[in-house]
């Protein structure tokens, strides 16, 4: 894996994960220093068939560097305490080509979220799902957590859906056939205390 500093002053979002005993944190991305480790990411065969950007690193980092200057997407960077994990990129989805396919309401957010080393998708990805979702909903003016996943990526539905995600719909996108997965804020919270209660 292609080592990236840590920045850990930038810290968007830090918990600790109880089940992992691990610390799972988020900075926003920084082009000049995390593009090499996008570019491998992308590269990888089960990113690849989803997202298709298996670019040049002069490419990449273009496209980091726009979803950086766009005031309506926000990229991070997803660590599990020292090593780097995930890409989650926050977007409004009024703003995005989503908007023109699916019912997105007021107090919607959108997210695309990877797990960049096959390895790390059976041993993290529920826990960062759990972490984006908590990440996103702090803001207090989002009610839905909105996503259009490829409806063929059947293991990302199967974990949206643990999370508390339901399909609405399936909508043709302009690059593929999408699940239109919606959480709503209440029925994450239903779930998440009851999973607390489960545990205790």
């Amino acid at each position: 894996m292609t080592d990236v500093p840590l920045l850990s002053e930038l810290v968007a979002y830090s918990e600790h994960d109880a089940a992992l005993d691990r610390r799972l944190w988020s900075r926003p991305v920084v082009p000049e220093h995390d593009t090499p480790l996008m570019t491998a990411w992308m590269s990888k065969p089960h990113v690849v068939e989803f997202w298709d950007m298996a670019w040049p690193e002069s490419w990449i980092r273009d496209y980091l560097q726009r979803q950086v200057d766009d005031p309506a997407r926000s990229p991070y960077l997803g660590f599990v305490d020292d090593v780097p994990v995930g890409y989650i990129e926050v977007y409004d989805p009024h703003r995005d080509v989503l908007g023109a396919h699916a019912p997105v309401r007021d107090g919607d957010l959108g997210a695309h979220v990877l797990i960049g080393e096959e390895e790390h998708l059976g041993r993290y990805s529920v826990a960062v799902g759990r972490a984006v979702a908590r990440f996103l909903f702090q803001r207090p003016d989002v009610l839905r957590l909105v996503g259009e996943p490829d409806v063929r990526n059947q293991n990302f539905l199967s974990l949206l859906a643990f999370l508390g995600f339901t399909k609405e719909a399936e909508i043709d996108m302009p690059d593929k056939r999408a699940a239109f997965m919606v959480c709503d804020r209440a029925q994450f919270e239903r779930l998440a205390a009851r999973r607390r209660r489960t545990v205790r």
